[in-house]
């Protein structure tokens, strides 16, 4: 290996490592700031006499509408900062864009907000009867605030396929438990899920809208596994057209199940429910077929994943072991794993085709700099990055805006008893 190729791999390095630092800067300037800005508004919303830690004016209530506005902004900028380097980013249309960074937004302050709810829920029902004075209280907004703050934006920018299903499931994950410490009937699990859309206007708003984000988010997954898949020898472009879709149909049909509920439309509620999980069985039983040119391991997890889902709807059916609720849960756990599987499979690519701009090869210039005399560079770099870089504070506050406006809008969604 010659000094020019040291050199080279030395700048690529050095290069990956500032990466890291500015990223970790980033999400740490972001919690700095969400904990300043909930630090000025305890004071001014915490009683003097005591608040509790869930109730109609909390620290739940406070905590999670700060988490989905104030993260909902740093997730977003944090998003477009990092997207709008790569390729999939500028193929697609502003309209898309929009869309995808307005889905991923709500889902990830939706998840922080819910998280926090459901925390703070669990919290006073350990604790009963204890009251937070307002100094304490702001303290332990602001820090549950920093940490939202901080792993939304560290989340937003690892955003791939793996990361938008890791997304996904948090985002349902928060969304049930939420859901589920809303309820007013305490045996809605002796029926199904669904009972959670038709319960409190509390509880049902927040499982609709996870139900309808969720739907979302899936469609959002659909393209970014597009083209994770398009890269892989032995997948056709027919095939992954045909998965893509098949996403897109579950998506749309989990936003029909969170529009209309259960009692609205018997009808239409049990035909999106079929639709969402046997598309998702048909399409984890049909993956060793279709998808021939993944690695082997992962086929055979997949074989065994679609196995265990004909035995689990077998062990109610015909043996009742178990109510349908314990089987939509089972299920919903094995789909999710097989979606990690898949992302994080298709994710890695072999041919590594990565989809950041190749800002990199202008970095192995170090060993070129040896042999050629240094001389003005005759191709427009500098003028490109200057482009990139005077755009860039457009995008973000965009993105900024894209982020305070999901925030409040979940909150509104969710809290419309309030």
């Amino acid at each position: 290996m010659s000094r020019g190729d040291l050199l080279g791999i030395g700048a690529v390095l050095s290069r990956s490592a500032r990466e890291i630092r500015t990223r970790e800067s980033v999400a740490q300037i972001a919690a700095i700031g969400g904990a300043a800005i909930a630090l000025v508004v305890g004071p001014f919303v915490f009683r003097r006499t005591g608040t509790p830690l869930s109730g109609q004016v909390s620290l739940a209530t406070v905590t999670s509408i700060l988490v989905a506005v104030l993260g909902g902004a740093a997730f977003a900028t944090a998003y477009v900062r990092v997207a709008r380097r790569t390729v999939r980013w500028r193929r697609r249309p502003m309209v898309w864009r929009v869309r995808d960074a307005a889905a991923l937004t709500i889902a990830a302050a939706a998840m922080a907000a819910m998280a926090a709810l459901a925390a703070y829920t669990v919290f006073q029902r350990m604790f009963q009867g204890l009251l937070l004075g307002r100094i304490a209280a702001t303290l332990m907004t602001s820090m549950t605030v920093a940490a939202g703050c901080y792993l939304l934006t560290v989340i937003a920018q690892g955003m791939d396929s793996s990361g938008v299903a890791g997304l996904l499931g948090w985002f349902l994950a928060a969304g049930a438990v939420a859901s589920t410490l809303s309820a007013d009937d305490p045996g809605w699990w002796q029926s199904n899920f669904s009972a959670l859309g038709v319960s409190t206007e509390t509880s049902a708003s927040a499982f609709n809208f996870t139900v309808i984000t969720a739907g979302v988010v899936l469609t959002t997954l659909a393209d970014f596994l597009a083209l994770d898949l398009e890269r892989w020898p032995g997948v056709t472009r027919r095939i992954v057209r045909v998965i893509r879709v098949l996403l897109i149909v579950i998506g749309l049909a989990l936003i029909g199940l969170g529009t209309i509920p259960v009692d609205q439309s018997r009808l239409f509620h049990d035909i999106n429910a079929v639709t969402v999980i046997v598309g998702f069985g048909g399409l984890i039983l049909a993956a060793p077929i279709l998808l021939r040119g993944l690695p082997r391991p992962f086929l055979v997890s997949t074989g065994l994943l679609g196995a265990l889902i004909v035995g689990i709807v077998g062990l109610w059916k015909p043996f009742h072991v178990y109510n349908f609720t314990a089987v939509e849960l089972l299920s919903i756990l094995v789909i999710f794993a097989w979606l990690a599987l898949f992302t994080r499979t298709v994710s890695g690519v072999p041919s590594a085709q990565i989809e950041i701009e190749p800002e990199a090869e202008t970095v192995r210039t170090p060993a070129e700099l040896e042999v050629v005399p240094p001389k003005p560079d005759p191709l427009p770099v500098p003028a490109a990055i200057e482009v990139k870089q005077g755009r860039q504070p457009g995008a973000v506050w965009l993105a900024a805006g894209i982020g305070l406006a999901a925030g409040a809008a979940l909150v509104t969604l969710v809290r419309r008893k309030d």
